[in-house]
Formats: C-alpha cells, sequence, structure tokens
C-alpha cells in the first residue's frame, strides 16, 4: 500500500490556490473567485474559528436597536489564520453568491448549526433594512500602505466595495456623476472613443476624454475643456486628509445613496501593523470607529485584525474601548485546518495507518527523548491524524521556523499549510510506513532565509555542495548539515531551551524515514559521516554535539580554543571562580530563609551567611551559617568541627560535596573563554563575521546554562549539620538550613520565650495612654500578672529608686526578647515615674 491510498483526496490533485495565504480580495476576478471557493470550501469552522464567528455574531444580534454596535478584534500570532477568519465572516455576512453556478458561501462552506442558525438571522434582521438581503461587507487591508491618514484608508475600502475608486477625488467625482443621474451617458461617450473608464479616471484633471464627455452630459458645467478640466481639479481636489464631518458623508453617500443604511460589516485587516508602535496613529483609528459606531448605531459592524490582544501593547490599549469583542487564535487550531485540509484520512485506510505505527511504537517513542518535546502522551490522539508527520517532528518545525522567522514570514498556518502539502506529496509514493524526515523543512524555507539574511550564502553553499544523487552518503551528509544548521538557530536561553541539540543521536531520529528500518542504519552511520565533516571543515566538533563551520567562524574558533586551553590550566584563576560560583548559588538558593521571624511576637532576626575557610566570628545576634566546599575542606573534618562546637553552638555547618570536579572546570574555562573571545573579537560588520559571533554567543550561553545547572546540584546534594554534629536530613537545602536556623535561634535566645507575647504592640500603646498597669498578659489560664520582663528591666536600670538618673542606652535586647518588650517596659516604668528621661540634657515629661 501507498502513502497516496489512505487519503480522502490524492495528494498530486490536491492544490493550494492561496498559498495558504488569505489575502482581502473582492472576488472580482476568476482567479480571486476561483481562489474564495477553494478557501470556503476548506474552512474548518471548528474550535477558536467557530466560537470567534459565534462571539461576533451574537455581539452584532445582541446590539440591534442599540445606540452603537461593538467593535470585534481578531488576533493571533503571523500566519495564525486570522486575516482567513475574517474575510470568511465577510463572505459568510453577504452569503456571496458565485456567478459561474450560483453556488453561495453558506452553502459551499461546512458551517456548524450554531453558526448556521446565526447567519440566517443576520439575514432576516438585514431585510428590514434595505432592498434583497440588506446585507453589506467591505474588507481591505490597511498595513503600512494606509498612508497618513485613516480616513482615506477605510474610505478607499468602503469605495471599492460598491463599485466606486478607491482614490478620494475619483471616487467623489463618480458619486456627483450617479447624483446628477448622467453617469452612465458619461462612461458611454468616454467608452466610444475606444478608452476604458475606470483607467481614464486615474488621469481625472488631464483628461480631454472626461472633459468632453462631461461637456457634452452637462453643457452649463464649463465653457470649454480647459476650464472643465480646471473645475474638475477645483471641485474634486486630492487632500491629504479630511474631516470626520467629511468621512461620514462621503461614508453615507456611498453606502446609503438612498438614505438608507445597509447592515453592514467592515473587515480592516493588519489594523496592528498600521499603528505599529505608535500611539498618535490609534487615536484616529479609535475616532473613526467610534464616529461610525455612534452615527450609524447598530448598522455598521467593525472587525479588526491583529497579532497580538489589545492589552499587549500601549499603542494598542486606547482601543479596548471600542473593540470589546475578542476573538484570540491559538496554534491548536492551526492544527485542526491542517489535519482537516492536507492530512485527512479514509476512514477504512485509518486502521491501516495505526498497525504500521503500533508495530513501529518503540522507534518513535526514542526519538529526541531527552528534550522537551519528545513523544506525549497525548500525542497517541494524533499519531494517525498527523502521519505521515510524526508529531515530535512537528513541533520541531514550528520551533525552528519561530527561530529562524526574522520579519514574521514564516508564520504557522501559511508556512505550514504549504510545507505540510508538499510534504505528503513528496511521500505519495512511498510505501506505508515512510514519514517525512525532519530536513524536509530546510528545502522549503532555505531561499527565504537566504533573502533576509538568516541563512548565509557560504552556509548554503556548504550544505547543498555535499548533496550527490550518485551517492547516498553525500546526500546525507546534505541532510546533516541542514539539520545541524536548523538546531544552532534555536534559543537556548533558560526558559526557551527546549534541549534539541546537533549530537549524532539526535542528528539520526531527525533522519529517519523508513520507520521499520532506518533507525540502526543511520545510528551506526551518522556517527562516521559526522566524524569525516569534521575532518573536512564543514563541521566542527563542540564537546559533544557538532556546528557549521565557515571561514570566519574557524578563526573564531581557534581563537576561543586558545583561551578555553589557558583558562583550564590556571588553577589559581580557577579557584576564586569556583568559589564565586558556589558562593553565589547558595546565597541564591537560601535567600528566602535568611530573614525569618522569631516566635508568636515574630521578632526578625538574621542568618548570616559565612563562605570561607576561617570560622564566622563569636558572639552577636545573628545565627553564622558556615558555607566550605569539598575542594578547599573535607566532610569529615568539618563534621568533626561540628561536634567539637557542642550542642550549645547556634553554628549551622553547610558542606558542598566535590563532584563533577573536571566538568566544572571545563565548563568554566568554557563560559570564560567565550567571553574573553567576543571581547577580543568585538562587533563585526560582515555576515560571515555576525554568524561567527552569533554561534559565539551561543557557546556561551550553553556554557553558562549548563555550568548554573552543574552547579545547582552541587548545592542540592549538600550536608547540613548543626553544633554537636546532628544532621539535618530534610529535602532541599533550603529546606534544612530553615529548620537548622530555628533549632539554632532557641540555642542563641534560650529565655525568648519568656517574653514571646503577640500583643506587645497593644501594651505600648497602653502604657503611653498612662494605664496603670501598661505590661499586663493575660496566661492561658485566665490569671493576670505583670509580665516577667517587666521585672527584668526593672533589675537592670535600677527601677524603684525614684531620681535615680538612667543613663544606659540598649543596643541590642537582652536574652534575645523581643525589642518591643523592651520598649514597652521602659515607656511604662516611665509613664509610671520610676524613670525620668533627658535628651541632650532637656528633660522629657512624661
Amino acid at each position: 500500500m501507498k502513502n497516496r491510498d489512505i487519503y480522502r483526496q490524492d495528494p498530486a490533485s490536491i492544490a493550494l490556490p492561496n498559498n495558504g495565504v488569505a489575502a482581502m480580495t473582492d472576488a472580482a476576478t476568476e482567479d480571486e473567485r476561483r481562489t474564495l471557493r477553494f478557501e470556503l470550501e476548506h474552512f474548518v469552522c471548528e474550535g477558536q474559528y467557530r466560537d470567534g464567528l459565534v462571539r461576533i455574531l451574537d455581539s452584532w444580534l445582541e446590539a440591534q436597536g442599540q445606540p452603537e454596535q461593538p467593535a470585534a478584534w481578531i488576533s493571533g500570532f503571523f500566519g495564525s489564520g486570522k486575516s482567513h477568519l475574517a474575510k470568511m465572516l465577510r463572505f459568510l455576512w453577504t452569503d456571496h453568491r458565485f456567478p459561474e453556478d450560483g453556488a453561495t458561501a453558506r452553502g459551499l462552506a461546512r458551517l456548524p448549526d450554531d453558526v448556521a442558525e446565526r447567519l440566517r438571522e443576520v439575514s432576516t434582521l438585514g431585510r428590514r433594512h434595505g432592498p434583497g438581503l440588506g446585507l453589506h461587507a467591505a474588507a481591505g487591508t490597511l498595513g503600512g500602505g494606509a498612508g497618513s491618514s485613516i480616513r482615506l484608508a477605510l474610505l478607499g475600502i468602503v469605495f471599492r466595495s460598491v463599485g466606486l475608486p478607491e482614490s478620494f477625488p475619483q471616487a467623489r467625482f463618480s458619486l456627483w456623476l450617479r447624483k446628477h443621474r448622467i453617469d452612465a451617458q458619461v462612461r458611454a461617450a468616454v467608452e466610444a472613443e475606444g478608452a476604458e473608464f475606470r483607467r481614464e479616471l486615474d488621469h481625472l484633471y488631464v483628461s480631454p476624454l472626461i472633459a468632453r464627455a462631461l461637456l457634452a452630459a452637462d453643457p452649463g458645467f464649463a465653457a470649454n475643456e480647459r476650464e472643465a478640466r480646471a473645475a474638475l481639479r477645483a471641485q474634486f481636489p486630492r487632500p491629504d486628509d479630511i474631516t470626520t464631518d467629511e468621512f461620514v458623508k462621503a461614508m453615507e453617500a456611498a453606502l446609503a445613496p438612498d438614505g438608507e443604511m445597509p447592515s453592514t460589516v467592515i473587515v480592516l485587516d493588519e489594523v496592528q501593523q498600521y499603528i505599529g508602535e505608535d500611539k498618535d496613529r490609534s487615536f484616529p483609528v479609535q475616532e473613526v470607529v467610534e464616529t461610525c459606531s455612534k452615527r450609524f448605531g447598530d448598522r455598521v459592524l467593525f472587525v479588526g485584525t491583529g497579532q497580538t490582544a489589545l492589552s499587549g501593547t500601549p499603542a494598542l490599549q486606547r482601543l479596548q474601548g471600542r473593540f470589546t469583542v475578542n476573538v484570540e487564535l491559538s496554534d491548536h487550531d492551526v492544527e485542526t485546518v491542517i489535519r482537516h485540509v492536507v492530512l485527512a484520512k479514509r476512514a477504512d485506510r485509518e486502521n491501516d495507518v495505526r498497525q504500521v505505527l503500533d508495530a513501529s511504537a518503540g522507534e518513535i517513542a526514542r526519538h529526541l527523548r531527552d528534550t522537551r518535546i519528545a513523544q506525549r502522551s497525548e500525542d497517541a490522539a494524533i499519531l494517525v491524524k498527523d502521519y505521515p508527520l510524526l508529531p515530535v517532528r512537528r513541533r520541531f518545525w514550528e520551533h525552528a521556523l519561530r527561530a529562524v522567522d526574522r520579519a514574521g514570514t514564516a508564520g504557522q498556518l501559511r508556512t505550514q499549510l504549504r510545507i505540510v502539502y508538499d510534504a505528503i506529496r513528496s511521500t505519495a509514493g512511498e510505501r506505508l510506513g515512510r514519514v517525512v524526515p525532519a530536513d524536509f523543512i530546510f528545502d522549503q524555507i532555505a531561499s527565504s532565509l537566504l533573502q533576509s539574511g538568516v541563512l548565509l550564502r557560504e552556509l548554503h553553499e556548504t550544505i547543498v555542495g555535499q548533496a550527490d544523487a550518485a551517492n547516498p552518503d553525500d546526500r546525507i551528509e546534505s541532510r546533516l548539515c541542514a539539520l545541524v544548521f536548523l538546531i544552532h538557530k534555536l534559543p537556548r536561553e533558560a526558559g526557551a531551551d527546549i534541549g534539541v541539540r546537533a549530537t549524532p543521536e539526535t542528528l539520526a531520529d531527525l533522519l529517519v524515514e523508513d520507520l521499520a528500518a532506518d533507525g540502526a542504519r543511520l545510528r551506526s552511520r551518522v556517527p562516521v559521516l559526522l566524524d569525516a565533516l569534521a575532518q573536512k571543515g564543514t563541521l566542527m566538533r563542540l564537546d559533544d554535539e557538532y556546528a557549521l563551520q565557515t571561514r570566519e567562524s574557524s578563526e573564531w574558533e581557534a581563537e576561543f580554543r586558545t583561551r578555553q586551553s589557558r583558562n583550564a590550566n590556571d588553577p589559581a584563576s580557577l579557584a576564586p571562580r569556583r568559589a564565586a560560583l558556589l558562593g553565589e548559588a547558595v546565597s541564591k538558593a537560601l535567600n528566602s530563609v535568611l530573614r525569618p521571624v522569631h516566635g508568636r511576637c515574630k521578632e526578625p532576626r538574621r542568618l548570616s551567611l559565612h563562605v570561607s575557610s576561617d570560622p564566622p566570628p563569636d558572639g552577636g545576634s545573628d545565627v553564622p551559617v558556615w558555607v566550605r566546599d569539598g575542594w578547599g575542606a573535607g566532610e569529615g573534618s568539618v563534621l568533626a568541627e561540628a561536634r567539637e562546637a557542642g550542642t550549645d553552638s547556634p553554628v549551622v555547618h553547610v558542606f558542598l560535596p566535590k563532584s563533577r570536579a573536571d566538568d566544572l572546570v571545563r565548563l568554566v574555562a568554557t563560559r570564560n573563554a567565550a567571553h574573553e573571545t567576543l571581547e577580543y573579537k568585538g562587533v563585526p560588520s560582515t555576515p560571515e563575521g555576525i554568524e561567527a559571533r552569533r554561534g559565539m554567543e551561543t557557546r556561551r550561553t550553553e556554557a553558562e546554562n549548563r555550568l548554573q545547572a552543574l552547579v545547582a546540584g552541587i548545592v542540592d546534594g549538600a550536608r547540613v549539620f548543626q553544633g554537636g554534629g546532628q544532621e539535618r536530613f530534610e529535602a532541599t537545602l533550603t529546606d534544612k538550613v530553615r529548620e537548622a536556623g530555628g533549632a539554632s535561634l532557641a540555642r542563641l535566645f534560650p529565655r525568648f520565650g519568656d517574653a514571646d507575647a503577640p500583643k506587645w504592640s497593644e501594651a505600648i500603646k497602653r502604657a503611653r495612654r498612662g494605664a496603670e498597669h501598661p505590661l499586663e498578659v493575660v496566661d492561658h489560664q485566665g490569671r493576670t500578672e505583670e509580665h516577667p520582663v517587666c521585672a527584668a528591666v526593672r533589675s537592670f536600670v535600677g527601677a524603684g529608686k525614684p531620681g535615680r538618673e538612667v543613663r544606659s542606652h540598649f543596643s541590642a535586647p537582652p536574652f534575645g526578647w523581643p525589642r518591643d518588650a523592651i520598649d514597652g517596659a521602659l515607656v511604662g516604668l516611665f509613664a509610671a515615674g520610676h524613670l525620668r528621661a533627658t535628651v541632650n540634657g532637656a528633660p522629657v515629661e512624661p
């Protein structure tokens, strides 16, 4: 059985007339109508496409009879299908009829019942507003070509929808001819002289044919042709912008010549691209939509599109009050469209596909298994639907496309639809069980990557130059180089890194085509071919992976290798760098526990990190956390010192084991060498130099990420001991130190519990109000007595002896008691007259 036998439609007969890109056309030509027909027949009205239509139509229906109609905003990444959805709404709204056979848009599209029902209701309500359906639609792309005037740009879209010229002067002239009922006569006179009237309108101010035809239809317009042309220029000038009032009048003249506005949807595609980051452009968009909504009430519905939600950028946020119906498209909808349009399988062949895939389940499961895009449990539900694409490779394609997509032209739906279409055609003649290899995508996008500068011509020649149809190994070498290029374009920053590296095993996984036979063969052959490419200088080996090499990058590589060797063989410089790395990692891991609160009164405390081979200083109210590592101390000596300190010692001993020492040296040397190379080489100006620098930046990032992960692993394996040698066995270093710190606080402040109460602030307030017993507390048995801290302070400062002056200043609470407790006691004694206070010698009254 061949792959082509499993599809509902033979891949050879499938055509993509729109190339995966929805253009806002008016279906005026035969080609445009053929494309529209294809789009309607293959419109997948499911998921958020369906929900979006329901939401927009419901909003319009609910606003009938209201003074204003809310506008809708369709958002989604480049190529997500937002323009396609907006275009479908435009033609479904009017139920566009094809002149060739009388087919209608709603008849061609496979619509869910809820969408079809709402469209019928739209038609019913529309009949009340005008002849026929009483519905009208206009659509166009704003983009960067809209010029400085949104009013003129929008009028151009509206004018075109009713068969008028887009240009404001020509459209006004045509409307003037219609108003005076001489448009047919003028048109006939111009065409009688062998000219096309619409083309002649482009030369309105200088056309002798229009001037003569106008004078023939209206002799009183001017005395002669010259004056007629001058009058046209004066009466129908070409403005840079128009007022809001002129805009509204022109809209009414175009859409409601008899005074009755039809129910109209106006689609403005790429509004965000038009606005950009310019807040000054968002205001006229808001003003135009608001003016139309208020002037035409429930008759006009605006639909705008953009890549992000309205809250995504400051320039778009001012539109939020007007575009209140939001539709956001996602990756899931793109995949649904592709499965319905291109990958749809025959129901009687699905079981054949499933059997082949089940037989190769082990091979499929091992592909990229140590990465973030490896096989997932949910892949089982789409494996047959996606065949001959494997879900893991689909995810690889998505990430690769985003990584190389500088200008947003390699968007999801438009590019993937075309790539998938070409992919199934390329495998249609193969036997069942042969899938699309991951490198297929390179040939599909290579030309656009060359144009955008993402792919250097030298690298392209290197990749293509490896291919030789007569030599299978050469062909594999070319494919390997293509995959290496794509993999090195993937981001490696933390959070964005999917873990795919250009290693022999990964490359072999991505090359597999025949699920039953390719795996073992490629996994033994690929390492040999990679080594051969490295020996030829085509690739360079970076630890356990490979990268493409240019003449410029080889110079950078030589500089890097020299500095890497120098760093790796300089233990004097490595030691402080290692210590700094470990210290930073410990500090980061313990940051959340270094400021604990003590007791019920939540007295602030501090755990003091001490990263040194020397012991921390004695005394003080902080809990010392003494951190040492296996490079500077032995685990036995750390444990012996902890035992020797005794069970009264508050010191927390942290020991970082010496593990993966060679890897640590290598990664530190690699990171430093890459950084030094970047500093030494500077910022190049040639494309080759820029590419070489980008590769070195990637290497530095990669080394930094691996280094951080390695150091985090060392820190996670830390052992923690209390004074006396008791080890903490909590799950993480953070938990160990948190619990050890709590135990050390009890050792450091053994009498803290005597004064620990949560209501000291209330005691102070009562003391300051002159309460008779400001420090009274109620114990758990309900007895009221003076708190012990009061007696302690009395004794400490010699209270009870009236007239004695106290010059003492408490720099720290005795016994670690809460400072609130001391303050409360002093305030109470002062208020009771047992103490008197002076500030700079001047008495302070109670």
